[in-house]
Protein backbone atom coordinates (compact mmCIF):
# COMPACT_ATOMS: atom_id res chain seq x y z
CA UNK A 1 0.00 0.00 0.00
CA UNK A 2 1.25 3.14 -1.00
CA UNK A 3 1.50 6.25 1.30
CA UNK A 4 -0.89 9.13 0.55
CA UNK A 5 1.70 11.58 1.06
CA UNK A 6 4.07 10.05 -1.38
CA UNK A 7 1.59 9.69 -4.52
CA UNK A 8 0.50 13.38 -3.79
CA UNK A 9 4.09 14.46 -3.98
CA UNK A 10 4.33 12.60 -7.10
CA UNK A 11 1.36 14.04 -8.73
CA UNK A 12 2.22 17.45 -7.85
CA UNK A 13 5.34 17.04 -8.97
CA UNK A 14 4.06 15.92 -12.43
CA UNK A 15 1.68 18.81 -12.67
CA UNK A 16 4.40 21.16 -11.79
CA UNK A 17 6.39 19.79 -14.99
CA UNK A 18 3.33 20.29 -17.09
CA UNK A 19 3.40 23.78 -16.13
CA UNK A 20 6.60 24.12 -16.45
CA UNK A 21 6.41 23.05 -20.03
CA UNK A 22 3.30 24.60 -20.83
CA UNK A 23 5.08 28.13 -19.17
CA UNK A 24 7.95 27.43 -21.50
CA UNK A 25 5.93 27.02 -25.00
CA UNK A 26 4.27 30.24 -24.21
CA UNK A 27 7.14 31.68 -24.01
CA UNK A 28 8.48 30.79 -26.84
CA UNK A 29 5.90 30.98 -28.83
CA UNK A 30 5.19 27.51 -30.03
CA UNK A 31 2.04 26.77 -28.11
CA UNK A 32 -0.43 26.78 -30.93
CA UNK A 33 1.73 24.44 -32.92
CA UNK A 34 2.13 21.89 -30.22
CA UNK A 35 -1.08 21.92 -28.96
CA UNK A 36 -2.93 21.41 -32.38
CA UNK A 37 -0.19 18.93 -33.78
CA UNK A 38 -0.82 17.91 -37.77
CA UNK A 39 -2.32 14.55 -36.16
CA UNK A 40 -4.87 16.40 -34.26
CA UNK A 41 -5.63 18.81 -37.38
CA UNK A 42 -6.09 16.09 -39.90
CA UNK A 43 -8.49 13.85 -37.34
CA UNK A 44 -10.55 17.11 -36.61
CA UNK A 45 -10.34 19.71 -39.61
CA UNK A 46 -10.48 19.97 -43.35
CA UNK A 47 -6.40 21.32 -42.74
CA UNK A 48 -3.26 19.43 -42.55
CA UNK A 49 -2.21 21.42 -39.87
CA UNK A 50 -2.64 24.88 -37.87
CA UNK A 51 -0.35 27.21 -39.86
CA UNK A 52 -2.45 25.63 -42.88
CA UNK A 53 -5.57 26.30 -41.10
CA UNK A 54 -4.91 29.88 -40.51
CA UNK A 55 -3.57 30.23 -44.04
CA UNK A 56 -6.90 29.72 -44.83
CA UNK A 57 -9.08 32.45 -42.67
CA UNK A 58 -9.45 35.73 -43.66
CA UNK A 59 -6.89 36.36 -40.90
CA UNK A 60 -2.97 36.85 -41.43
CA UNK A 61 -1.35 36.14 -38.14
CA UNK A 62 2.14 36.59 -37.49
CA UNK A 63 2.71 36.85 -33.56
CA UNK A 64 0.53 35.71 -30.72
CA UNK A 65 -0.63 39.01 -30.14
CA UNK A 66 -1.85 38.98 -33.95
CA UNK A 67 -3.62 35.74 -33.37
CA UNK A 68 -5.49 37.43 -29.88
CA UNK A 69 -6.57 40.25 -31.78
CA UNK A 70 -8.83 38.36 -33.72
CA UNK A 71 -12.37 38.69 -32.96
CA UNK A 72 -13.82 35.62 -30.88
CA UNK A 73 -17.49 35.31 -32.35
CA UNK A 74 -16.14 35.35 -36.16
CA UNK A 75 -13.03 32.76 -35.37
CA UNK A 76 -15.64 30.65 -33.42
CA UNK A 77 -17.92 31.08 -36.78
CA UNK A 78 -14.76 30.13 -38.51
CA UNK A 79 -14.12 26.73 -36.32
CA UNK A 80 -17.46 25.90 -36.48
CA UNK A 81 -17.47 25.73 -40.41
CA UNK A 82 -13.95 24.03 -40.87
CA UNK A 83 -13.61 21.44 -37.61
CA UNK A 84 -15.87 19.09 -35.37
CA UNK A 85 -16.66 21.62 -33.29
CA UNK A 86 -18.63 24.18 -32.10
CA UNK A 87 -16.02 27.04 -31.44
CA UNK A 88 -12.50 27.24 -30.26
CA UNK A 89 -12.99 26.90 -26.56
CA UNK A 90 -14.29 23.85 -27.60
CA UNK A 91 -11.85 23.08 -29.79
CA UNK A 92 -8.78 24.18 -27.43
CA UNK A 93 -10.13 21.95 -24.81
CA UNK A 94 -9.83 18.83 -26.65
CA UNK A 95 -6.57 19.75 -28.02
CA UNK A 96 -5.00 20.58 -24.39
CA UNK A 97 -6.74 17.21 -23.57
CA UNK A 98 -4.99 15.03 -25.58
CA UNK A 99 -1.67 17.32 -25.33
CA UNK A 100 -1.91 16.59 -21.33
CA UNK A 101 -2.33 12.76 -22.20
CA UNK A 102 0.66 12.63 -24.61
CA UNK A 103 2.61 14.88 -22.04
CA UNK A 104 2.42 11.65 -19.55
CA UNK A 105 2.66 9.18 -22.28
CA UNK A 106 -1.16 7.75 -22.09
Amino acid sequence: MSDGGNEYGSVSAVVDELHARAASLAENGDALGVVFPPSFMQRHTDAESFEAFMAASQWSVSSRAGFAAIPEAAFDEYVAARTSFSDFEAMLGQAGEEWMARQLGV
